[in-house]
């Protein structure tokens, strides 16, 4: 049987051309893949550096614009300007959530009252570059109010009250105790019962739920409403509403600040206590 051997001798340009194909391969072997499958072409490195890097979350949306500043005279019925010195002279009745903001003074005079009362939650906001005064036996109810000032005095017999006048508690929480018992309302610690409940210690029967304990750094929740003691009528306390001092100076307060929870009388339970949050670089 005879064996042939064949030879071919290829040109040198051929012969380069080849290993510099085959070193482009071995460099990149993507190519291959790009080449073949062209309109499934994947980022590998990109892939492996997001891998590898450590996850940040999405910034949560910004809080919503407040609304449109109330004017002094039109809105109000006061004297002067905000961007000089508004004066409330006389009581005012609001319907609904109010922003009042300027660059000057506001000041309240003795003896007014501003009530957002007609319903729960309502919110009152006051924002002054120069300086807020609420003078003696005025006062403020609402369930929210919001100060942000240079300097702020309140006078002798002043009151800032948000008793019995929250809003709703943070989402998915609740402090209002269930069931008819007449519980009290829970906030930063659960509510008190006064159920006699024989089969459970006396340490195991309580109110409302406890919640808000991650903020109480910045405490800004409402107090929850007490339990009733009847199927057909809601006899518990309203839960206390929310105070905030920002005062970029002096704060000078002579009267009363309250976020206390409502009375629930004799067949309901009392609501919790709000939050009341003061920061001022002098007191």
């Amino acid at each position: 049987m005879a064996i042939y051997t064949l030879h071919f001798t290829l040109p040198p340009q051929v012969i380069g051309l080849a290993v510099v194909l085959l070193l482009s391969v071995f460099a990149n072997p993507r190519s291959i893949v790009a080449s073949a499958e062209s309109d499934f072409d994947l980022d590998f490195d990109s892939d492996i550096l997001l891998f590898h890097q450590d996850y940040t979350p999405p910034a949560p949306p910004p809080p919503p614009p407040h609304p449109p500043s109330l004017s002094c005279v039109a809105d109000l019925g006061g004297v002067g300007s905000l961007d000089t010195t508004c004066q409330i002279v006389s009581n005012l009745n609001l319907s609904k959530d109010v922003y009042i903001e300027g660059n000057g003074n506001f000041v309240i005079s003795p003896n007014v009252t501003l009530n957002c009362s007609s319903f729960s939650g309502c919110e009152v906001a006051i924002n002054v570059t120069g300086n807020f005064t609420l003078r003696e036996n005025s006062s403020i109810v609402c369930g929210t109010f919001e100060l942000v000032a240079d300097n702020a005095s309140f006078g002798n017999g002043s009151t800032v009250s948000t008793t019995g006048l929250a809003g709703s508690p943070p989402a998915q929480t609740s402090g209002t105790p269930q069931g008819v018992d007449g519980a009290g309302g829970g906030h930063g610690g659960r509510g008190a019962a006064c159920l006699t409940d024989e089969s459970k210690l006396p340490e195991d029967v309580w109110g409302g739920d406890a919640y808000s304990w991650s903020s109480l750094g910045k405490p800004w929740s409402y107090g929850s409403k007490g339990g009733t003691s009847s199927s057909e009528v809601d006899y518990g306390g309203g839960g206390g509403g929310r105070v905030m001092f920002l005062v970029s100076r002096l704060l000078e307060v002579n009267g009363d600040v309250l976020a206390d929870g409502g009375d629930g009388g004799s067949r309901g339970g009392g609501g919790s206590g709000g939050s009341i949050y003061i920061k001022a670089y002098k007191m």
